[in-house]
C-alpha cells in the first residue's frame, strides 16, 4: 500500500514539474516572451522574464521604455490601450480582454506590442462601433509580435479596413509566430489585416507581414478575406495557415479570398506555409495580385480554395499598367476550383507571367483551363520544370487553356500529364477563335492526358500549329491531336531538324512524320472513315450541320434558323452518343441524327381606346387575326370609326405578321379612331334678347356659361331647361365634356321703381369710412334694399369718428438726451414729438475683470399717460494685477509647464499655463548594417543623443537570400556536351549552384539514299544520317547488280498442224526477256491404219481393208485384255510394296 502511495506522489510531482510556472500561482509569473514554448521564425531560443499583474483597466508603468504585464482576470477596456514609443509585453494569461465597443489597442511612434498567452484560451475581443480600421490592434510606425492568444470579433464600420489589425504606414511590421486571428469583419478591405492606402501618397509602398506560424481563419471582407493592401508591402509566409476566409464582393476587380494586394507588392510563400479553404465571390480564391511578385517554394501548399469566376487559387492582374509575376520553385497548388476559368491560376492581364520551375499543380477544377488559363495578350506561362497533373476542365484545356492571340505557353521542361477535359485538349487547348501560341523546346512531357477517356494531349484547332523554338532533347514526348483529321496534317513550324521521334499522334491510326518542307505532320495509312450527320426539325425553321459528313473526332457545328414567328429552343439528339454544347459536338464513330426544336413565339397586341385610359392587351400568334373576337369600343360624344396601326387602318382580316412584317417586333399597339358627334342648343327667350350664346357644341368644347337675356320693363329671374332644377337659375354653365342636345327657357318679372330715401347703415352702403377725426359717410337706400350709387344721395353717421391710438413711442437718444416720437396707429400722418426728462444712476460697480454699468432713465407724459425708456453705458473694469506660478521646464521624457498667471488682488487664475511636451529623445541610429545574401542585417538601435537612452532596439533583417539567374546554359548537341547552367546571384555574383554537364545526345540516325541492287544496276546500302544535325554518320557501300535469274516462258511443242516455240528466257526478278525463243515447225500427221498416231486425226485418204483380209478375232482380243489387266495389277502391287520398304 505504501509503495502505491509513493508511486502516486512521484507521478504528481512529475506532472507539476511539467507545468509552466504561471500555472502554479499568479504570484510569480515568469516565462519567455513567446509564452513559453513557441519556436518559429527567428524566435528559436527561450529566456524567461518576469511579468507584473495587470487588471486590464489600470495604468501600466514602464521602466526604461518597457513593461511586462499579464492579465489577472477578464476585463473590458474603457478607452484605447495606447503603446506610444514604448514596448509592451502583454500576456493574456488565458483571460479575455474586450473592447467596450470603441476601444482598441493602439501602437504608434516606434512602439512595439509583444502579445502572448501562456495558458491558452486568451482572447482580445475587438471593437464594433465607430471603427475606421484595425478593430483589435492599430499600428502606426510600429511593430506587433504575436506569439499567442486570439484576436476576434472586430468589426469595421467606417471606410478603412482590417477587422483585426490595421498597418497605417510603410514602416509597420507584423510578425506572427503563433496564435489565432479569427471571426473578424473588415467590411470593405481585409477581413483580418489591412495595409492602409493613402490617397495623398499614392506611391507610398511598404509595410511587412511575416507569418512564421499561427492561424488566420474565418474572417470576412468585400476584398481580401484575410489581408488587403493597395500600396504594396511584403508578405513573407514560411509557416502557419490562412484558411476559411471569404471575400464577398462580386463586381469590378474584386476578389482575394485570402489575400488581395496591389501597388508593387511581394508575396513569398515557402516552408510549411498553407493557404487553404478560402473563397472569393469573384476572382482569386486564395490570392488576387495586381502589380507585384509572388514566389512559391519549399513545401508550401495553396489548396482547396474556390473562386466564383477566375483563378481558383491565384488570379494575376495589372495595376497602373504594371504587371504581376508568379515564380513557382516548389510547393503545391492543389484541389482548387474556379467556376469559370483557371482552376489553379488565371493569368489575366497583359504582360503578367507565370514561371514554373518546380512544384506540383494537381487536382484543380474549372470550366476551361483545369489548371491554368492564359487570357489577355500577352500573358505567359513559361514552364521549365514542375508538374501539371490530374486537373480537370468541364470545358476545354484540362491542363492549360491558351485563349488570346498573344497568349504564350512556352514549354521547355516539366510534365503535363493525366489531366482531362470534357471538350478538347486534355493537356493543352488553343482557342480556335484566336491564335494563341504554344512554343516548345528542350525536354517537355505532355502525355497521358484525355478527353472522354481517349488520348488528347495537345489540341490544335484547324489551321493552328505549335512552334519548335529551340532544339529538343532526348526524353521529350508530346502527344498531338488536330481538329482536322484528314491526314496528312502539318502541326509544327518549319524547323531544320527532324524531331518526329519527340512527338506522337494521339490518334491510334496516325503517326508523326518529318517531311521535306521541314515540318512535322500527322499522317495515316488507314483510309479515313466518315459518318453522316442528319438534321431534323420540329416547329418552324431550318437547320444544318457543318460538315455534314465527317470522321470520328471532328468538331461539328450546328446552325438553326427559326422561321418568322418562331424561336429556336434546343437541340435533341435523336441518334448517336454525342453531347451538344454551344451548338457543337464531336463526331463519334457512327452516324448521328439531331433535331432542332423551334417554338412558336407569342406577341402582345395593345388596344388603346384613345381616351387616356390604360390599353387592354392580348397574346397572339404570328399569323393570328388581330381583331378576331375584339368588340368595337364606345366613347361618350364620339362615333367609333376603326382601329389604326400607326397611320394604317386595320382590317378584320389583318394578321399580326401582316401588320408588323418582322417577328423582332414583340408587341404592337392599335389605336381607336373616332368621329366627334355635334349637339344643338335651343333657347326660348320669351321676348328677350341675348347675344353670344352658342347654338351648338361637342364633348370637346370648353365649358359654356350662358349670357343672361334682357327685356325692356322686366327683370330676368332665371333659366329653366336641360339639367336644371326650377326656373331661378341666374347662372347656367354647360360643363366641358357634356353630351346631348339641350334647350333653355328664360323667365321674367315686371320691374320695381326705386326711391333712395332710407338712411341705413349697411356694409354695402358705406361710401367713406370713419378715421381719427372724421365720421363715416353712407349712400341712401331704397325700401327694397337696393343701395344708391349716386354721390349726391349720401348721409353722415354722426359720432362715428375713432379718435387717436398712440401706442408706444419711438425713442430717439442724442448722447444722454432723449425725445419720444408718437404716431397714431390709425393715421400715420398724426405725429407728436415730446422732449423727455433724463436721470442717471450707477447700477453695477466695476470689478477686476468685469465692467460696471451706469443706467439713464428718460420720462414723458402724453394725454395723462407716462412713458419711460432706459440707456446704459459701461464703467471700465479695473483689471488684474497678475504674477506667474507653477512654471517648470520640459525634459526628454517628462512634460514641462509654462506656468499660471494668478491675480494678486482677487486670487483668480487669469491664464492657465500649457503643457510643454517632453522634448522626446533626439535619436541617432547606431549599429545598423544591411542584410546581405548570406548574412543577416540589423535595422540599428535608436539611441538618444541627449540622455543616451536606447529608445528603440533594432531588429534582425533576415539575409535576403540569393536572387539567382541562370548563366552559361547551353543545350547539348549530337557531338558536344551541353550544360544546365550555373545559378548565379544577381546581387553578389556568387555562383549559388553549379550546373551539370548534359551529355552529348549522340546522333539519332535515319537511313537515307538506300536503294536495292537490280539485275543490271548496282544498289546502295544507304547513309546513316543524323535526324538532328544532318551529319552523315556512316556512308553506305555499293551492292553489286544481282544479274538475271531466268526461267523459260511461252514454250510450246509443235503439233501435227501448228508450229511450236522453244520459249523465252525471262528474268524472274525484273521480268526482262533475256533471250527470245524460236519457232518449231509443225511435225505433220503420221497416219497408220487411217488415223494419225500423234493426234488421232482421221486420214482422209484411208480406205478400210476388205473383210476377207486376215485380222484379229474376237476371242483373241478378250485374252489380250485379261493379260493386260493382270500385268497392271502385278505392277501396282510391286510398287506399293516398294513404297512401304522405302518408308
Amino acid at each position: 500500500m505504501k509503495k502505491r502511495l509513493l508511486s502516486l506522489l512521484l507521478c504528481l510531482v512529475a506532472v507539476l514539474t511539467l507545468l509552466p510556472l504561471p500555472a502554479l500561482a499568479d504570484g510569480g509569473h515568469s516565462h519567455c516572451i513567446c509564452g513559453g514554448d513557441v519556436t518559429a521564425g527567428d524566435h528559436t531560443g527561450h529566456t524567461d522574464v518576469t511579468y507584473q499583474p495587470w487588471n486590464g483597466t489600470s495604468g501600466i508603468t514602464y521602466a526604461n521604455g518597457a513593461a511586462y504585464v499579464y492579465l489577472t482576470g477578464n476585463a473590458t477596456l474603457s478607452g484605447h490601450l495606447t503603446v506610444d514609443g514604448k514596448t509592451l509585453y502583454l500576456c493574456l494569461n488565458g483571460k479575455t480582454l474586450a473592447s467596450n465597443g470603441t476601444a482598441k489597442i493602439q501602437v504608434k511612434n516606434g512602439g512595439r506590442l509583444v502579445l502572448c498567452d501562456c495558458r491558452g484560451g486568451g482572447t482580445f475581443k475587438g471593437a464594433t462601433q465607430s471603427v475606421w480600421g484595425g478593430a483589435c490592434i492599430y499600428l502606426y510606425t510600429s511593430t506587433l509580435d504575436m506569439f499567442g492568444g486570439k484576436l476576434t470579433g472586430g468589426k469595421v464600420t467606417g471606410k478603412g479596413g482590417g477587422g483585426a489589425i490595421a498597418l497605417d504606414d510603410q514602416q509597420c511590421i507584423f510578425n506572427m509566430y503563433g496564435g489565432e486571428i479569427s471571426g473578424n469583419n473588415g467590411k470593405n478591405y481585409g477581413g483580418a489585416i489591412f495595409r492602409k492606402f493613402n490617397a495623398n501618397m499614392p506611391n507610398t509602398t511598404g509595410g511587412t507581414f511575416n507569418m512564421y506560424g499561427g492561424t488566420i481563419k474565418n474572417n470576412t471582407a468585400k476584398n481580401g478575406g484575410a489581408f488587403f493592401s493597395t500600396t504594396g508591402g511584403t508578405i513573407n509566409m514560411t509557416g502557419g495557415t490562412i484558411s476559411g476566409n471569404t471575400a464577398t464582393m462580386n463586381s469590378n476587380d474584386a476578389g482575394g479570398g485570402a489575400i488581395y494586394m496591389r501597388g508593387n507588392g511581394k508575396i513569398n510563400i515557402s516552408g510549411s506555409a498553407q493557404i487553404t479553404g478560402n473563397s472569393s465571390s469573384l476572382d482569386g480564391g486564395a490570392i488576387l495580385m495586381g502589380w507585384g511578385e509572388i514566389n512559391i517554394s519549399g513545401s508550401a501548399k495553396i489548396n482547396s480554395n474556390t473562386a466564383s469566376r477566375w483563378g481558383g487559387a491565384i488570379c494575376l492582374r495589372q495595376d497602373s499598367n504594371q504587371s504581376t509575376m508568379l515564380y513557382m520553385r516548389g510547393g503545391e497548388i492543389s484541389d482548387n476550383r474556379a467556376n469559370s476559368e483557371g482552376g489553379a491560376v488565371h493569368v489575366f492581364d497583359k504582360d503578367c507571367q507565370f514561371f514554373l520551375y518546380d512544384g506540383k499543380i494537381t487536382g484543380n477544377t474549372s470550366g476551361d483551363g483545369g489548371a491554368i488559363y492564359l487570357n489577355q495578350e500577352p500573358s505567359w506561362l513559361i514552364m521549365q520544370g514542375g508538374e501539371i497533373s490530374g486537373n480537370t476542365a468541364t470545358g476545354n484545356g484540362g491542363g492549360v487553356y491558351i485563349y488570346r492571340t498573344g497568349s504564350v505557353c512556352q514549354l521547355y521542361g516539366g510534365k503535363i500529364e493525366n489531366n482531362k477535359a470534357s471538350g478538347n485538349g486534355g493537356g493543352i487547348y488553343i482557342n480556335s477563335s484566336n491564335s494563341g501560341q504554344l512554343r516548345v523546346g528542350n525536354k517537355p512531357l505532355v502525355q497521358n492526358n484525355t478527353v472522354s477517356g481517349k488520348a488528347n494531349n495537345v489540341y490544335l484547332p484547324s489551321g493552328k500549329t505549335l512552334t519548335i523554338e529551340i532544339d529538343m532533347s532526348k526524353g521529350a514526348s508530346i502527344g498531338v491531336t488536330t481538329a482536322n483529321i484528314r491526314y496528312p496534317v502539318a502541326f509544327s513550324n518549319s524547323y531544320k531538324k527532324d524531331y518526329a521521334n519527340y512527338f506522337f499522334a494521339d490518334d491510334a491510326n496516325a503517326y508523326v512524320e518529318y517531311k521535306d518542307d521541314q515540318r512535322l505532320y500527322l499522317v495515316s495509312d488507314v483510309p479515313l472513315v466518315t459518318y453522316d450527320v442528319t438534321v431534323e426539325t420540329e416547329g418552324g425553321g431550318t437547320a444544318s450541320a457543318s460538315p455534314e459528313t465527317a470522321a470520328a473526332g471532328t468538331e461539328i457545328t450546328l446552325t438553326a434558323v427559326p422561321a418568322p414567328g418562331y424561336a429556336f429552343d434546343h437541340w435533341e439528339v435523336v441518334k448517336g452518343d454525342v453531347t451538344i454544347t454551344d451548338n457543337r459536338f464531336l463526331m463519334p464513330a457512327g452516324a448521328v441524327t439531331v433535331k432542332a426544336v423551334f417554338t412558336a413565339k407569342t406577341f402582345t397586341v395593345y388596344y388603346d381606346p384613345g381616351d387616356g385610359s390604360t390599353p387592354q392587351s392580348r397574346s397572339l400568334g404570328w399569323n393570328d387575326y388581330v381583331l378576331a373576337g375584339v368588340s368595337d369600343p364606345t366613347r361618350p360624344g364620339y362615333t367609333f370609326l376603326n382601329w389604326m396601326y400607326g397611320s394604317r387602318p386595320v382590317a378584320d382580316n389583318d394578321t399580326y405578321s401582316g401588320l408588323v412584317q418582322s417577328d423582332a417586333v414583340a408587341s404592337a399597339t392599335l389605336t381607336a379612331a373616332w368621329q366627334l358627334i355635334p349637339y344643338t342648343i335651343t333657347y326660348d327667350l320669351d321676348g328677350g334678347t341675348a347675344d353670344g350664346n352658342p347654338t351648338g357644341y361637342s364633348v370637346e368644347s370648353a365649358a359654356i356659361t350662358l349670357v343672361n337675356p334682357t327685356r325692356g320693363g322686366y327683370d330676368f329671374t332665371g333659366w329653366s331647361g336641360t339639367g336644371l332644377t326650377g326656373a331661378d337659375n341666374l347662372t347656367v354653365v354647360i360643363p366641358a365634356g357634356s353630351t346631348g342636345d339641350r334647350s333653355y327657357t328664360a323667365h321674367w318679372a315686371k320691374q320695381h321703381v326705386h326711391v333712395f330715401d332710407q338712411q341705413m347703415i349697411l356694409p354695402q352702403a358705406l361710401k367713406t369710412p370713419a378715421d381719427c377725426t372724421h365720421d363715416a359717410v353712407y349712400y341712401l337706400s331704397c325700401v327694397c334694399g337696393l343701395v344708391s350709387t349716386d354721390d349726391n344721395q349720401v348721409f353722415t353717421a354722426v359720432g362715428t369718428a375713432l379718435g387717436h391710438d398712440w401706442g408706444q413711442p419711438r425713442w430717439q437718444w442724442t448722447g444722454f438726451a432723449a425725445q419720444a416720437v408718437f404716431a397714431c396707429s390709425r393715421d400715420a400722418g398724426h405725429v407728436e414729438t415730446l422732449t423727455a426728462d433724463v436721470a442717471s444712476e450707477d447700477t453695477t460697480a466695476p470689478g477686476c475683470v468685469t465692467d460696471g454699468v451706469r443706467t439713464y432713465t428718460a420720462t414723458v407724459t402724453l394725454e395723462g399717460r407716462t412713458y419711460t425708456d432706459t440707456k446704459t453705458e459701461s464703467i471700465p473694469a479695473a483689471g488684474h494685477d497678475t504674477a506667474l506660478k507653477n512654471a517648470r521646464a520640459a525634459t526628454c521624457t517628462e512634460d514641462g509647464y509654462t506656468g499660471d498667471e494668478v491675480c494678486r488682488i482677487c486670487g483668480e487664475t487669469v491664464k492657465q499655463g500649457t503643457v510643454i511636451p517632453a522634448t522626446g529623445h533626439d535619436t541617432a541610429l547606431k549599429n545598423a548594417r544591411a542584410a546581405t545574401c548570406t548574412e543577416d542585417g540589423y535595422t540599428g538601435d535608436e539611441v538618444c543623443r541627449i540622455c543616451g537612452e536606447t529608445v528603440k532596439q533594432g531588429t534582425v533583417i533576415p539575409a535576403t537570400g540569393h536572387d539567382t539567374a541562370l548563366k552559361n546554359a547551353r543545350a547539348a548537341t549530337c557531338t558536344e556536351d551541353g550544360y544546365t547552367g550555373d545559378e548565379v546571384c544577381r546581387i553578389c555574383g556568387e555562383t549559388v549552384k553549379q550546373g551539370t554537364v548534359i551529355p552529348a545526345t549522340g546522333h539519332d540516325t535515319a537511313l537515307k539514299n538506300a536503294r536495292a541492287a537490280t539485275c543490271t544496276e548496282d544498289g546502295y546500302t544507304g547513309d546513316e544520317v543524323c535526324r538532328i544535325c544532318g551529319e552523315t554518320v556512316k556512308q553506305g557501300t555499293a551492292i553489286p547488280a544481282t544479274g538475271h535469274d531466268t526461267e523459260l516462258k511461252n514454250a510450246r511443242a509443235a503439233t501435227c498442224t501448228e508450229d511450236g516455240y522453244t520459249g523465252d528466257e525471262v528474268c524472274r526478278t525484273c521480268g526482262e526477256t533475256v533471250k527470245q525463243g524460236t519457232v518449231i515447225p509443225a511435225t505433220g500427221h503420221d497416219f497408220q491404219d487411217g488415223k494419225c498416231v500423234n493426234c488421232g486425226a482421221a486420214d482422209p485418204d484411208y480406205r478400210p481393208a476388205k473383210p476377207e483380209n486376215p485380222g484379229v478375232k474376237t476371242g483373241d482380243a478378250g485374252v489380250l485384255l485379261y493379260a493386260g489387266l493382270m500385268l497392271l495389277t502385278l505392277t501396282g502391287s510391286a510398287w506399293v510394296l516398294g513404297r512401304k520398304r522405302t518408308r
